[in-house]
């Protein structure tokens, strides 16, 4: 599995920061075979989904007008609620994470005040180097629960490495933050609370990146709350994407990952605990990487998941795609199909001038407070990149277009 070319880094204090040969978290998005599949493959539900006839792109955030700083960007999928007030809340931010807040998803405008930002801290044990808010779930608006995207740069702090790239030093875990403003401020409980992390260290297994990467959004189902995070494996532990379920979505040491049977797996803390208590979740087939959305359907009541993926040759796509899949309980997933083929941060073609990524799908019209669900229209999120010199920048916007669930048959 390769990842994608580097891109420039973002200033910080004093010169070029910690993203110099890599800017986002989304270098878990990487290309990966497309062709298994995990018996017995549920069926479709007798629909499709397509870019609506009358679909044209429209910019929802401008990176031109709106940027806080050069390097405020649209660096995650789409995750969004409605607070108490009725209005929608949302992110989709670089590692300084700013809330996005508008009267409709179509209305979204840029706050520069921070609600979450890391310590950028040397110490791996800390989970507090750089982190993102990838997922949030709120059931009065008010009270946020957050899944947390956290990134350890161990090139970034000297004597942590053996290496000097960015990708062969970078760990990665799955933490959790609390909001009691609707989404203004998060906070989170030290030592941070782990929701999924590698049964090793940092300095193990150097040389590629390592952990647990990118959540889903939060959905809930049966008085349960779901979400589905990327693994890139090793130690015993096979690279995919694992299912994690809470059963109390106010305790983030309340979630469990899919064994194969049960949702049994806690996760270990590499530094605090018995690693000989750590077990491997088991990945779903045939999700390859990175689930960017996961909604429930209402006509056909089945969920869909969201996927950018990068050239697949086997299928003669040179630039990348943006694939779905069904399931009727979100573990047995159908084989992978085509809704758009677009280049994306993964094409190596130098004459692109736009690239895309972090998709996610939601439906402005969404009976959920949390954009769980779609009916027959909805839109698909995603980040609009400017490419200069075969190079991605920090010039991104947040754009949407408009797609269709179309039944098939009679």
């Amino acid at each position: 599995m390769r990842p994608p070319i580097p891109s420039p880094s973002p200033p910080q204090a004093g010169g070029r920061g910690w993203v110099a040969r890599f800017t986002t978290l989304a270098f878990f998005l990487f290309t990966v075979p497309v062709a298994f599949a995990q018996p017995p493959a549920p069926k479709g539900p007798g629909y499709r989904l397509e870019i609506a006839p009358d679909a044209k792109e429209e910019t929802v955030v401008s990176w031109a007008r709106e940027r806080c700083e050069e390097w405020d960007l649209p660096d995650a999928p789409l995750r969004a609620f409605r607070n108490g007030k009725g209005e929608v809340v949302a992110f989709a931010s670089h590692y300084r994470s700013r809330p996005l807040i508008g009267g409709n998803l179509g209305a979204i405008r840029k706050s520069c005040a921070v609600s979450f930002e890391a310590k950028s801290s040397a110490d791996p044990s800390q989970f507090s180097d750089k982190s993102w808010i990838a997922a949030t779930w709120t059931g009065d608006g008010r009270n946020v629960e957050a899944l947390v995207h956290a990134e350890y740069h161990a090139d970034k702090h000297p004597g942590a490495c053996r290496f000097k790239d960015a990708m062969s030093c970078w760990y990665n875990v799955v933490t959790a933050a609390h909001s009691s403003d609707g989404g203004l401020s998060f906070k989170t409980d030290e030592p941070r609370p782990l929701v999924a992390a590698p049964g090793f260290p940092q300095e193990v297994g150097q040389g590629r990146h390592r952990g647990f990467f990118n959540p889903s959004n939060i959905v809930q189902k049966d008085g349960a709350w779901y979400a589905l995070i990327m693994t890139t494996g090793g130690e015993g532990q096979k690279n995919g994407v694992c299912l994690f379920r809470s059963t109390n979505i106010k305790d983030p040491t309340s979630w469990r990952a899919f064994d194969g049977q049960d949702f049994t797996i806690r996760a270990v803390d590499p530094y605090r605990d018995d690693l000989s208590q750590a077990r491997p979740c088991q990945t779903l087939k045939p999700l390859p990487t990175t689930v960017g959305s996961l909604t429930r359907h209402e006509p056909s009541g089945k969920w869909l998941a969201l996927l950018h993926l990068g050239p697949d040759p086997s299928q003669n796509i040179a630039g990348g795609r943006v694939a779905y899949s069904w399931s009727d309980d979100l573990i047995r997933w159908s084989p992978l199909q085509t809704l758009m083929v677009q280049p994306t941060m993964w094409s190596k073609n130098c004459s692109d001038r736009l690239r895309y990524g972090y998709g996610a799908l939601a439906d402005p019209a969404s009976r959920s407070r949390n954009f769980e669900t779609t009916g027959d229209e909805a839109y698909l999120f995603m980040t609009r990149m400017k490419v200069a010199d075969c190079k991605l920048g920090p010039d991104r916007d947040l754009v949407r277009l408009k797609v269709q669930f179309v039944k098939e048959g009679p």
